[in-house]
């Protein structure tokens, strides 16, 4: 499509990031800021697990980020802001690279009904209001969508007799895919969808499909190995699990309870309740996908249509049987491109499919939907082209080719409206680019730095603190996160991560503070467990532009 078309996919973005404000989201002030500083400032050695859980996630996503915010860009925050949103560009881009092979079978060839497809999808309750943020969902959609798309290509390679070519895609599909999987486990979902969608796209027998899978589950191995490898190592030659107190039920980790540490808040309570789920947060809802409310339709007219587009492809599949000289059907079958948007209509449709069950059954988190969302407008653009095809058909009649295609734009436009309408997005936490307490003017992150004594302990008593740990200096200073029984065991069992902060915090005989939002509002188990008692009238507030309540006291 060229370089035009990506510089104003990220131009669309920034426009969206800047309007949005600066991220402060609770997961930037949480772990995505510590990990990295504990990464590059070798505080393994030193901490212990100041994120909680949290802190044993792969740090590879936001070192860009964190090695902005500690440059001199940090004090052009408008500017980060802009080169953040740069992969919500890039996965604009995508979408349409692949909405150009479903609607048109030419993958550079990008027109007003590809370009609308993409669209749908891209302006979803999900994927807008992520662009600029931190929370690395649209980096995960970036290499999924390439691995996707990167199979699409290969299928065309095989029909140019190009096999090596079509070899190296495969792998690269399935390189890109175990990337996101290393990167950040939530992609889980997706590496089953890439092989089915990998295994439709290939024409040919069981023999070609099945050397096309490996070929992508080869590539996934090697992309999980190099991006996780390293880091699952370290977690298991430290922790004896090399995923940190997830997974536990299989490693078995004494540190950590056998749990596997899956968040069920947002799942399903019924099978009733899963097969209508994409109606619960089609008008206005709370508490059901996300946190925030918001109300979004796309997902229940998108897998309204993929069903829809599966009855009538089965219908058409029966009633061609019937009328083997449907003149359409000759034409789709002389007409190259066609055959291509068909094939990759039919793969992308069978990742949406298989890709939306597993989310539903691991997650229904909806953050973690991107890759499915910005796709859902090929569903609804295919329905409509089944739609009016079965007209004809089911007359013997013989229509122009591509006539078809003003219709599905139509009925494609009137879904996104009425989309568009509906859509109420979610409010992740942002804020202006300059507000009122910004300790030192306008910044990415600011935090007035504190001096403390040395051999300081810190104890990160309330969550989404744990940003502050690089802003409070001094000779030995050392962060220590609340043990909750959750995901460190309990405390009486001298095996447990729990038992392990408790004897390093009792063994500890310098000053000692602790970190949290409301003096009067913490984490009262996790303190009981370490014996913290403090005195409110000894809080300080540390200054800072991500929130307004941090909150430093002196533990006696």
């Amino acid at each position: 499509m060229g370089w035009g078309v990506l510089l104003a996919c990220w131009a669309a973005a920034a426009a969206i990031a800047l309007a949005l404000g600066r991220d402060t989201s609770w997961d930037l002030r949480n772990y995505h800021y510590y990990n990295v500083y504990a990464l590059l400032e070798g505080r393994w050695g030193i901490d212990l697990a100041p994120a909680r859980a949290h802190s044993f996630m792969h740090p590879g996503l936001d070192l860009p980020f964190y090695l902005l915010t500690r440059s001199p860009l940090n004090s052009w925050p408008r500017l980060v802001s802009v080169l953040q949103a740069s992969y919500a560009g890039l996965l604009a881009c995508l979408t349409i690279a692949i909405a150009n092979l479903a609607c048109h079978g030419v993958v550079g060839r990008m027109t007003a009904a590809s370009a609308l497809v993409a669209l749908f999808g891209l302006t979803g309750a999900a994927t807008l209001p992520e662009a600029g943020s931190t929370y690395n969902d649209v980096q995960i959609g970036c290499l999924v969508l390439g691995a996707l798309l990167a199979i699409l290509l290969a299928a065309e390679a095989n029909d140019r007799h190009k096999v090596p070519q079509a070899a190296r895609w495969r792998l690269l599909a399935g390189f890109l895919g175990g990337c996101a999987v290393g990167l950040k486990l939530t992609a889980i979902i997706f590496p089953p969808a890439l092989a089915v969608a990998g295994a439709i796209a290939v024409r040919g027998g069981m023999g070609s499909r099945t050397r096309a899978v490996g070929l992508v589950s080869l590539g996934g191995v090697l992309g999980f190995a190099i991006t996780y490898g390293p880091w699952g190592w370290f977690l298991w030659q430290r922790f004896g699990n090399p995923f940190g107190p997830i997974a536990n039920t299989i490693f078995r980790s004494p540190l950590f309870p056998p749990t596997g540490q899956q968040d069920v808040r947002f799942l399903p309570d019924s099978l009733a309740e899963a097969v209508a789920y994409p109606l619960l947060w089609a008008h206005r809802s709370e508490g059901v996908v996300l946190e925030p409310p918001l109300a979004d339709p796309r997902f229940a007219v998108g897998l309204a249509a993929l069903l829809l587009f599966l009855t009538l492809a089965a219908r058409r599949r029966a009633q061609r049987d019937k009328h083997p000289r449907a003149a359409w059907a000759g034409a789709m079958a002389a007409d190259t491109t066609a055959r291509v948007a068909a094939r990759a209509m039919r793969a992308v449709i069978a990742f949406v499919l298989v890709s939306y069950v597993a989310w539903l059954g691991v997650f229904s988190i909806l953050r973690y939907a991107i890759p499915i969302e910005v796709l859902l407008g090929i569903p609804v653009w295919a329905a409509a082209r089944e739609l009016l095809l079965a007209a004809p058909l089911s007359h013997g009649s013989v229509p122009p080719a591509g006539w078809w295609r003003g219709g599905a734009a139509l009925c494609l436009a009137t879904a996104f409206g009425v989309s568009a309408l509906v859509t109420e997005y979610p409010a992740h936490p942002r804020e202006p680019f300059l507000w009122e307490g910004e300790p030192h003017g306008a910044a990415v992150v600011a935090v007035k730095q504190i001096a403390l004594p040395a051999g300081s302990l810190v104890v990160m008593l309330g969550p989404a603190v744990a940003f502050v740990a690089p802003f409070l200096v001094g000779p030995g200073v050392w962060f220590v996160g609340g043990p909750n029984p959750n995901w460190a065991g309990v405390a009486t069992d001298p095996a447990s991560y729990a038992a392990l902060v408790l004897r390093a915090v009792r063994s500890h005989s310098g000053p000692a503070f602790v970190v949290l939002e409301f003096p009067d509002d913490y984490d009262r188990e996790a303190a009981d467990v370490l014996g913290i008692m403090f005195d409110q009238a000894s809080c300080r507030p540390v200054e800072n532009n991500l929130t307004k309540v941090v909150q430093i006291c002196h533990w006696r």
